[in-house]
């Protein structure tokens, strides 16, 4: 296992997942979150779809994890090559101002921790944060993607 390959799957998994192609009958999945959202851990290597419900952080669950296998697999490597993985997201405590598509919106800065443990106990992790404002269907536009 290289850490280059590793360190690029948790690099390129964050920067897809954290993306606006996370979303949520059309919205952007962590605009919807943001609210609720302190602190929530995600364990990536649970293949097992054991969430029933359809709420946006489930849907978050379930994203986190398909994106995480997707990203190992392009770098060449097996989910069996980690011992574990995991992702912290964490919303700041300070509210904040940014851009919405061009309009200033209030919301935090959320930081994405993303962290693998390989089977030889080599610990690898990347970090990327964004802002999100909280979802306002008036500011944001709908995904056409939405099905």
């Amino acid at each position: 296992m290289h850490l280059k390959a590793i360190n690029g799957a948790l690099h390129n998994f964050l920067e897809t997942y954290a993306s606006r192609y996370s979303d949520y009958d059309g919205y952007w999945i962590f605009g919807m979150l943001v609210r609720e959202l302190e602190q929530f851990n995600i364990d990536l290597l649970n293949t097992v779809d054991d969430i029933s419900d359809t709420t946006p952080m489930a849907a978050a669950v379930r994203f986190a994890r398909a994106n995480f296998k997707d990203q190992v697999e392009k770098a060449g490597l097996s989910l069996s090559c980690l011992r574990e993985a995991n992702l912290a997201i964490i919303k700041s405590s300070d509210l904040g101002s940014g851009f919405v598509n061009g309009h200033r919106s209030a919301g935090f800065d959320v930081s994405f921790v993303a962290k693998a443990v390989s089977h030889r106990d080599k610990t690898y992790e990347r970090k990327k944060s964004v802002f999100v404002a909280p979802h306002d269907p008036g500011v944001e536009q709908r995904s056409t993607r939405r099905t």
